[in-house]
């Protein structure tokens, strides 16, 4: 099997990333027990982490390295700008190194596998340089005015705006230092730390909704961290989809902000998986951790429980046909939304029916 050339050092990025967080967090700390403590500091920190998190979230992740939404040039302006100073290089490297991952997600080709261990996963693949700067994979970023301007400037942008903007309105403050400190250096570590965590903890700790057969997981911890990034198993299952947490109660702050961009025209084209789709991904998760039962169950009982999975299955290709159906009478100007209601009909009852069966399956001996 052909593995991946080794890398070399990065020692520039290994002294970034090693002295950043003892100046973030040791010299923060220090500096504000000696000057003292104002309300203006943790403001800045957050307003600072907002914009920046957002940018990478919404903006490098969502729209540029995986275009699962169209934003304005002035949305992708203000991506590309506090983008920058996240320090995580420019949207043209960050993307063509994403869909990287996504492509040989858990191999050797993946470029921050879990499969090398949780700290590979999390930082150690930073301290090695990449084997070359290959952007075949984001032709369509190339042609992006936007992202090439940025991919020129984004060291100029993260010294100036991500470390000078914190330090004048730390002046302005009448503390240069603690705004450099709390909106420079902390900010900065706290948000490498929080991100890195999509790329570990995501793929370590959590629920495998999904995809049973990648490590991502969905984790809730990860999701309030990154701005709604932990619900990484449907990420990867559904990379298209504008969102990470669909369900209403789901903290994704930033499926909130595309539509809120939508709604003042700054996006369209918001892309989502086809209901159907995901309610069949997550009862094939689910028929992935209950087969093993079903080859030692009692005749009775593991055929009651594959009766219900084939009739939930049933119901989903009913609801995917019916889907498919709705577009295709949308796309003619024909009479839609009666036959979108009954794919989501059939959703609900295979839901039912593959839930019932679980329910069924846990009273079932475990597989010696």
């Amino acid at each position: 099997m052909s593995t991946a050339e080794p890398r070399k050092k990065d020692w520039v990025n290994i002294v970034f990333f090693t002295l950043t967080p003892v100046i973030g967090i040791a010299g923060t700390a220090l500096y504000t027990a000696h000057a003292g403590f104002h309300w203006w500091m943790p403001a800045l920190f957050l307003t600072l982490y907002v914009f920046a998190g957002i940018s990478i979230t919404a903006g490098y992740h969502r729209a540029f390295s995986h275009t699962s939404y169209t934003c304005s040039p002035l949305a992708q302006a203000f991506f590309a700008f506090f983008g920058a100073f996240a320090a995580q290089h420019s949207i043209l490297w960050w993307s063509a190194g994403h869909r990287t991952h996504h492509q040989n997600i858990d191999t050797d080709w993946d470029p921050y596998s879990i499969k090398r261990g949780f700290w590979w996963a999390h930082i150690l693949w930073i301290f090695h340089k990449s084997p070359s700067d290959n952007f075949d994979n984001v032709p369509d970023l190339y042609r992006n005015r936007i992202v090439m301007w940025q991919h020129r400037w984004h060291r100029h942008i993260m010294i100036i705006g991500g470390f000078g903007i914190p330090t004048v309105v730390g002046w302005l403050c009448g503390d240069w230092m603690a705004g450099l400190l709390w909106g420079g250096f902390l900010r900065l570590v706290v948000l490498h730390q929080t991100t890195f965590f999509v790329n570990s903890l995501a793929h370590t700790l959590g629920k495998q909704t999904y995809n049973a057969d990648v490590s991502a997981r969905d984790n809730w911890f990860v999701a309030i961290m990154t701005f709604g990034e932990g619900y990484h198993s449907f990420h990867h299952r559904f990379p298209i989809d504008f969102r990470n947490g669909i369900r209403w109660y789901q903290w994704d702050p930033c499926k909130w902000l595309i539509r809120g961009l939508r709604a003042i025209g700054l996006a369209k084209d918001l892309r989502i998986a086809p209901p159907p789709q995901i309610e069949q991904a997550r009862m094939q998760a689910v028929l992935r951790a209950i087969e093993p039962k079903l080859d030692v169950a009692p005749p009775s009982l593991g055929d009651e429980v594959r009766r219900r999975l084939r009739t939930a299955g049933e119901h989903i290709e009913t609801a995917l046909k019916l889907w498919r159906q709705a577009l295709e009478e949308r796309a003619a100007g024909l009479t839609w939304r009666q036959t979108r209601r009954a794919s989501k009909q059939h959703v609900r009852q295979s839901r039912r029916q593959w839930k019932r069966a679980v329910r069924l399956a846990r009273r079932l001996p475990l597989a010696a």
